[in-house]
């Protein structure tokens, strides 16, 4: 992106741009100003962290795939894919109410981070007591969470730790502590591998679900160190931010956009447990590996929507400007990650074995190109979310959620694991062409 001519307003940022920053400057001053600027900043530090995440990732299952059998895999994906479901079923979709409010609150940080953790761990601990009550009732193929009531227990607890690991990163990003998120997640990612390894022989039936948990606990205690007598301390002594809304206006704003959450979470998550419930477990190993580095670009986008969120909702005034600019440098890094990502699917997926590459492959280019439309709509929930319009929000995750799993049901039965990638980028596109008239309204705005 070329420099603005001196005098002249920067359209990424809606501010004017001296003369001296933009053309007398080293390219080295302007890089650091550009990093200054903390939509810049989160970008990047995201960015980076779903980069090394998903190497990490990609490591952990390939190396998952070479020393576990493909139904101990299937198994494996299946109880993490369900844990991350049911977690972010509990977090209540607090990650948007923390990066919304959180960042203005001032002297009530700690209390809105702290009420935070606690209620979505005792909607973990009962959401998880439901589901595996009632799982095993709904399909046999499912009975392996239950096993014991101790597996039981670790299940549930680990539903409870992913919450507040979860969380973590919303509260690091909202408190100007991004940087700390590609460490916590590098050490997490690193951690989980050797696990992986040292289990395998051990216990090969839950060395994928335990190496995935012991790493969590790991990371929880350090991070909320960090949290409680760093970062949040520091918010307090810039003596700035605005009151909390009372508990009924962020009560309702939390309800209404968790029901929207709810929506995206059928359409997104639950489709490794949809796949193992119709297709049974072996066919969930192929699908999630696909799934799982189809949606790493995915996260990116969700990332871009955080930080659209957490810097426009210090100042909303400046919501359009973000929203061009978010969106424009999306686009820029998705288009060629998607084509290189269709280009080298094959080879990928041979790094989990021939039989993945093979099967999974048309899976995995279907996944990629939904990232496209799908960044559309992450801009477009980011900011509907700051101008708390949460009624935009539920439209679009239940008509997204309602076409994919329509689609995918019936794509299912015919084509197998790709009538879901089919399904996904159908309701990905269908939707982002329905609100494209109010994003390039949004987007025209003033800055």
């Amino acid at each position: 992106m070329s420099a603005p001519r001196a005098g002249t307003a920067d359209p990424s940022v809606g501010r004017a741009t001296p003369a001296v920053d933009t053309v007398a400057a080293p390219i080295g001053v302007r890089l650091r100003q550009h990093l200054r600027d903390p939509l810049n900043g989160n970008v990047y530090a995201l960015m980076l962290n779903t980069a090394v995440s998903s190497l990490l990732g990609i490591t952990y299952w390939a190396l998952a795939a070479r020393l576990y059998s493909p139904a101990e895999l299937g198994v494996g994906a299946a109880m993490v894919s369900t844990m991350t479901f049911l977690s972010n079923l509990a977090q209540l979709n607090l990650n948007g109410a923390l990066a919304r409010f959180l960042p203005a609150a001032a002297g009530q940080g700690s209390r809105l981070v702290g009420y935070s953790y606690g209620l979505t761990c005792l909607a973990a601990l009962t959401l998880s007591g439901g589901f595996l009550l009632l799982a095993p009732r709904v399909s046999d193929r499912l009975g392996f969470l239950d096993r014991t009531p101790l597996l039981a227990l670790a299940f549930a607890l680990s539903v409870a730790g992913w919450c507040v690991f979860t969380l973590q990163d919303s509260v690091l990003t909202a408190l100007r502590g991004v940087v700390w998120v590609p460490i916590e997640n590098t050490v997490f990612g690193l951690l989980k591998i050797a696990l992986l390894v040292l289990l395998a022989g051990a216990i090969p039936s839950l060395g994928i679900f335990v190496s995935w948990n012991l790493a969590v606990i790991a990371a929880l205690v350090p991070i909320n160190v960090l949290v409680f007598r760093r970062l949040l301390p520091r918010q307090r002594g810039r003596h700035t931010g605005t009151p909390l809304p009372g508990r009924r206006v962020l009560a309702r704003f939390v309800a209404l956009d968790y029901v929207g959450y709810l929506f995206m979470q059928a359409g997104t998550n639950a489709l490794p447990l949809i796949v193992t419930a119709r297709l049974g477990a072996e066919a969930n190993g192929v699908f999630y590996v696909a799934w799982l580095l189809g949606g790493s670009l995915e996260l990116v986008a969700y990332h871009f929507g955080t930080s659209l969120t957490v810097e426009a909702a210090a100042d909303e005034s400046r919501l359009a400007a973000y929203a061009r600019q978010v969106l424009r440098r999306g686009l820029l890094l998705f288009v060629p990650a998607v084509i290189l990502l269709c280009v080298s699917a094959p080879l990928l997926l041979t790094l989990f074995g021939t039989g993945y590459a093979a099967t999974g492959s048309g899976t995995l280019r279907l996944f990629a190109v939904a990232v496209l439309p799908k960044l559309v709509l992450t801009v477009f929930v980011a900011a509907s979310r700051v101008q708390r319009r949460v009624g935009r929000i539920i439209a679009v995750h239940a008509a997204t959620s309602t076409l994919v799993l329509s689609l995918a049901l019936v794509a299912m039965a015919e084509i197998g694991v790709v009538g879901v990638g089919v399904a996904y980028l159908a309701g990905q596109v269908v939707v982002a062409g329905a609100v494209l008239p109010s994003m390039i309204r949004l987007l025209r705005r003033a800055s």
